[in-house]
């Protein structure tokens, strides 16, 4: 596992803790809805990341 994926895994798993943990539903929702929005937010990064790994392959393929 790289780096990266370390530490995205490490901030949603504290908020997941977080969350479980709140004892005010108020609290408890702003956790859940921080850990989705970060959720949302480490999928597209990682898409990107892995569009950009297909598009550079493709591109070493025609310039040879």
């Amino acid at each position: 596992m790289n780096k990266d994926l370390e530490v995205m895994m490490k901030k949603l798993n504290n908020l997941a803790n977080s969350a479980g943990k709140a004892i005010d539903p108020g609290m408890k929702q702003i956790w859940t809805d921080k850990w989705y929005s970060l959720v949302k937010q480490y999928g597209r990064k990682i898409q990107s990341d892995n569009n950009y790994k297909e598009n550079v392959k493709l591109n070493e393929r025609l310039n040879k």
